[in-house]
């Protein structure tokens, strides 16, 4: 028969002093069996021994205060037999005072589990938006896809790998009447400090930004959008400093020649 470890909520409330005998018992004969779930129990009571500082101490009320002396100074005047006021007024027991410091040490764990939960949750949050963000940007790089298929004029080129080590390889769809680009492409992370940058060479003049292409996302997509009818001679890809350049200043690792 499988030994069952014992449950972590189990584990927090032995440490508060919160179950039974019988539950104590068991959970006593466990952990001197299961190195797992001692050393989880010592976790649940460091926890504890934490959480007792988030009670504030107690001190009694000033009014408290004065009806117990007043009372004191009539029992000496009466004889401190014949005081059975005296005698109901106390102050809480042991096991009263004990279970006060239990809910407050109580009170502070769930307090603590709280705003771990929510922590998650903000965290969770975050990661819901940038995927949700993730998503529309492969919707919106798809439709692009789509229309510039479909346009009648538009041209696919290769990017071909140049000299110097392999960093990937990538394709350019180019409309000239709509003045659309729409790049795919798998490139290797760049170097520290450095960015992958997309260049249309035109026909005339000098060559065109088609942007930066993000060294966090491997798996680059990009479109971009130039001037219609601008006749492209080629494609090139160069490594520039983070953030990219007006004008290609970098080495070009994959070009590609139209026609």
């Amino acid at each position: 028969m499988v030994e069952r470890h014992i449950n972590p909520e189990d584990s927090d409330l032995y440490a508060l002093g919160a179950l039974d005998r019988e539950e104590n018992q068991m959970i006593e004969a466990h952990l001197g069996l299961c190195d797992a779930c001692a050393q989880q129990m010592e976790a649940a009571r460091l926890c504890v021994a934490l959480l007792g500082l988030v009670a504030p101490p107690d001190a009694p009320s000033p009014v408290v205060k004065e009806a117990l002396m007043r009372r004191v100074r009539a029992d000496k005047a009466v004889g401190f037999a014949a005081s059975p006021p005296l005698r109901r007024f106390a102050w809480p027991t042991p096991a009263l005072s004990f279970a006060a410091v239990v809910l407050a040490v109580l009170s502070g764990y769930l307090w603590v589990r709280n705003e771990s939960a929510s922590r998650r949750i903000q965290t969770l949050g975050v990661q819901l938006s940038n995927a949700e963000t993730h998503a529309r940007e492969i919707a919106q790089s798809s439709a692009n896809t789509d229309s510039i298929l479909a346009a009648p004029g538009t041209i696919r080129v290769a990017l071909a790998q140049q000299t110097g080590a392999p960093v990937g390889r990538a394709t350019v769809l180019y409309n000239d009447r709509m003045g659309m680009v729409v790049f795919a492409g798998q490139l290797i992370e760049a170097q520290p400090e450095k960015s992958y940058q997309l260049w249309l060479v035109p026909a005339s003049g000098a060559p065109v930004s088609l942007g930066v292409l993000s060294s966090m996302d491997p798996a680059a997509a990009l479109t971009a959008h130039v001037a219609p009818g601008t006749e492209a001679k080629a494609f090139a890809i160069t490594v520039e400093p983070k953030g990219g350049m007006p004008q290609p200043t970098g080495p070009k690792v994959l070009v590609g020649v139209v026609g």
